[in-house]
């Protein structure tokens, strides 16, 4: 303890009167920072969105209501008390919405929320050429990413940490005080660990100030939850000490710094850049992902051979295809433009979709379930997967809340077909209480995150291990 005290009072010491390493600090620092702005901006303005949709879809909402208590003595009003109720006009007017708010710790890790949608308009008309309503984005932006907090600690912290660590035994062997150190102390190694915890303590003090203005400053009314901000901490803190242990590894192995600050650079590169490329590559050999062009050509080709299906026979697969309304069944069922021949178009044209949509989803998900597996043999891989699924804005959730949207989608299809095929008006009371989406919680997450983050935790003990034998 004597010598750990001692060690750690020098390198402070020794670091406040180093002009360049103080000043190094103070820049990734301040880069933190920046990251931390630009993430905040992009969740506010997500924020903003939903905010204003939620606004309008009440409006919308309590305009429809006012109908059932229009004036009928103008004509207007006449006009309005005759659609109050009216299923279609409720559908035109005031859709529910299906949202996907930011978390609390997304500004920190933007992940895919600036490609997917974060919103979602319901409605029993189901088609896939009309996408969400999403804001429009730079797509060169889009291609280069955001400089969000998980980069500067995934791509940038690293270095720092090679900058910091590269030379600890080749400064003492060039300084010609190695062998005074080894007689003194008798295990050099001993005295290089200390040191090298000494830069693991700061850059983690850093991480640590960094992430708590993260927590502080995330937009009101974003959601901060206790599990997901001690998750945050815990991954950071297993990154850091990955690269700490490659640096332990090559300081042991007691080469010059021009050698070990050119191996650790070029492991930099070939972790964060050759390998994700070439990950991606083969995956896109190995799995491709499907064009969704061809999915919107083949919804238009079954949109034109549905709808010019003849009427008798599309009621009849529908009657086939939804028994519960065959109460409803009539001979006046056949109108050209009668509700339920849409009925019926919609719900066979989403059935025959659907098999096409499957196609499609099955084949990107064999895309990312590879790259899932892949990145248990690049821990850096695996970090960025694990900070956008602790901040919730991973493709997996994503694809969660996807999947919560269609049973909500299937709530309402269910509720509206009802009315329209019995042609009946909704009461002012059932209006007012129309389905909102509620989504469930994603119980697997926490401990999803936590198994995958063991692909790290064993490369840190190989490491680890391969120094202690390198070493010897």
């Amino acid at each position: 303890m004597h010598l750990f005290k001692l060690i750690f009072h020098f390198e402070w010491r020794q670091f406040l009167r180093q002009p360049a390493q103080l000043i190094t600090l103070l820049f990734f620092f301040f880069m933190g920072l920046y990251s931390l702005h630009n993430g905040y901006h992009f969740v506010e303005r997500q924020t903003i969105g939903l905010d204003t949709l939620s606004k309008n879809q009440q409006a919308h909402l309590q305009e429809l209501i006012s109908r059932f208590d229009a004036d009928t003595t103008k004509i207007k009003g006449k006009i309005l008390a005759s659609q109050a109720g009216l299923p279609q006009v409720i559908e035109f007017r005031a859709s529910p919405a299906a949202t996907n708010p930011p978390d609390g710790l997304a500004l920190m890790a933007i992940g895919q929320r600036d490609i997917l949608p974060y919103f979602d308009i319901i409605n029993s008309k189901r088609d896939i050429l009309t996408p969400p309503n999403a804001e429009i984005a730079n797509p060169e932006k889009l291609a280069s990413g955001n400089f969000d907090f998980s980069f500067v600690l995934i791509y940038l912290f690293p270095l720092l940490i090679i900058i910091l660590s590269y030379d600890l035994f080749s400064k003492e062997a060039e300084q010609q005080t190695d062998r005074l150190l080894t007689v003194q102390s008798g295990e050099i190694n001993r005295i290089l660990g200390h040191k090298l915890l000494f830069r693991l303590l700061l850059i983690s003090l850093l991480t640590t100030l960094l992430s708590l203005t993260g927590f502080f400053i995330h937009p009101y009314p974003t959601a901060l939850h206790l599990p997901d901000v001690l998750l945050w901490m815990f991954i950071i803190q297993t990154y850091l000490l990955f690269w700490f242990s490659i640096c332990w590894l090559i300081i042991v192995q007691r080469k010059s710094s021009r050698i070990n600050a050119l191996t650790l650079l070029g492991i930099w590169l070939f972790l964060l850049l050759i390998l994700p490329a070439m990950t991606n590559k083969i995956a896109a050999l190995k799995h491709p992902v499907p064009l969704r062009t061809e999915l919107v050509s083949s919804q238009r080709e079954t949109m034109l051979h549905t709808w010019e299906m003849p009427i008798p026979q599309l009621l009849k697969e529908f009657y086939k295809n939804n028994p519960r309304y065959l109460p409803l069944k009539s001979t006046a069922d056949t109108a050209i433009y009668g509700n339920k021949r849409f009925v019926a178009y919609y719900d066979l044209l989403g059935r025959r979709m659907n098999k096409n949509v499957n196609i499609y989803k099955n084949q990107a998900e064999s895309h990312n379930n590879w790259l899932s597996k892949m990145a248990w043999f690049n821990p850096v891989a695996q970090m960025q997967s694990l900070l956008n699924a602790t901040a919730k804005t991973g493709l997996s959730d994503y694809i969660y809340y996807q999947q919560q949207v269609t049973l909500f989608q299937n709530q309402w299809v269910k509720l509206m077909n009802g009315y329209l095929l019995s042609e009946k008006k909704l009461t002012v009371n059932e209006v007012k209480n129309l389905p909102v989406f509620n989504p469930a919680e994603d119980k697997t997450r926490s401990v999803r995150i936590l198994i995958n983050s063991l692909s790290i935790w064993l490369a840190i003990l190989l490491i680890l291990l391969l120094s202690n034998k390198t070493s010897k």
